[in-house]
């Protein structure tokens, strides 16, 4: 019975540690995820002014005459996967990787981003471009900058016939999806063109030259951003859960220790009084 409560003693000894790593690990998401979600927030007004200032422009010219929306003749596409490099985050990569499985093809090229998606799909049967595999986090902007030269100057090319983004969404902090998401060729929701169409200085051509690099750059700075949220939440929300679970089977360790102990004392008493006896 004594062995019975000691085993009994040192498992709640090792919850109680895992306990106060959930906890401490579910304070430290918290606070990162209030963090990139100001961020996220602070940047989606300046997203919205530069969607409409863009949609405003692109309706009011020809798509056929702008390569960008141009679906091209390449045999392949290009998908840019986003993962998280460091793991605790429940089924955050997961749902991303049960996605890109069934969107990208063997033909397809793919840039992979994220160390948990580098890990997944290192035997990966599509054509993986290592150029970007430094990347560890949206604080990387240098690198995001030089992903979206890198898909401009091989759409115009004509080298992918399209570039896709598996990045997750966010709507609120339980609620997020992977999601695929068109990044080349631009597509515009129809709009009826304005009576009266915008000025655009100093000419139409010179205008979208500087737009669209404008338009792709916030785009996709804004999916990243809405990533790296999410993925915070998710963490956040696994921590929580491990702690309360912990907390439960602390409670069923704590009522199972003193049936024991209460055991072996009853016990005790038995054998002293038996002993008495005799």
């Amino acid at each position: 019975m004594a062995q019975e409560v000691a085993r009994i003693k040192k498992r709640i000894k090792s919850v109680g540690g895992s306990y106060k790593i959930t906890s401490a690990m579910k304070l430290v998401s918290t606070v990162k995820l209030k963090k990139w979600k100001n961020k996220m927030l602070a940047n989606k007004e300046y997203a919205l002014r530069i969607d409409e200032i863009a949609k405003t422009v692109f309706v009011n010219i020809e798509e056929s005459s702008n390569p960008y929306f141009e679906k091209k003749n390449a045999d392949k596409n290009l998908y840019i996967v986003l993962s998280s490099s460091l793991g605790l985050c429940g089924a955050y990569n997961s749902n991303i990787f049960r996605l890109a499985d069934v969107s990208i093809s063997e033909k397809d090229d793919a840039i992979i981003l994220g160390k948990k998606a580098i890990s997944h799909y290192q035997n990966g049967v599509f054509n993986k471009i290592e150029t970007f595999k430094e990347y560890s986090g949206v604080s990387n902007v240098n690198t995001i900058n030089a992903i979206v030269d890198y898909i401009k100057k091989e759409y115009l090319k004509g080298t992918y016939k399209e570039i896709h983004l598996i990045y997750t969404a966010y709507k609120n902090s339980l609620v997020f999806h992977p999601v695929d998401y068109q990044v080349l060729p631009l597509t515009m929701e129809k709009q009826e063109k304005a009576p009266y169409p915008p000025i655009m200085e100093p000419n139409q051509e010179a205008l979208i030259e500087v737009l669209i690099p404008l338009y792709l750059k916030n785009s996709i700075y804004a999916k990243f951003l809405e990533s790296e949220v999410c993925e915070q939440a998710a963490r956040s929300n696994a921590m929580e859960n491990a702690t309360k679970n912990a907390e439960e089977l602390l409670e069923n360790l704590q009522i199972e220790f003193n049936k024991a102990r209460q055991a072996a004392i009853t016990q005790e008493i038995t054998e002293i009084v038996g002993a008495s006896q005799n």
